[in-house]
């Protein structure tokens, strides 16, 4: 999958990175769109400490569910 990575203070990269394990209560979500918060515009400059490169930044995301674990029984694949 791509991902625009956060590797350093003040530089975010474009890279493929593997698609994420899933277990058997949880969804796996093609993400649609992500927006950035406070949070993580203090995290780009590096100076907050709590975000470690390399990582993915935004956590406020919306998108379609692509797998689901075995025990999921409320959504399905396309939701």
């Amino acid at each position: 999958m791509k991902a625009l990575v956060h590797t350093a203070p003040y530089v975010m990269e474009l890279q493929d990175w593997p698609i994420p394990d899933y277990g058997p209560e949880d969804l796996l979500i093609r993400v649609k769109a992500c927006a950035i918060c406070g949070s993580d515009v203090k995290g780009y400059t590096g100076k907050t400490g709590r975000r470690q490169p390399p990582i993915i930044m935004g956590h406020e995301a919306a998108g379609v569910v692509e797998a689901v674990g075995a025990k999921v029984t409320d959504f399905a694949p396309g939701d």
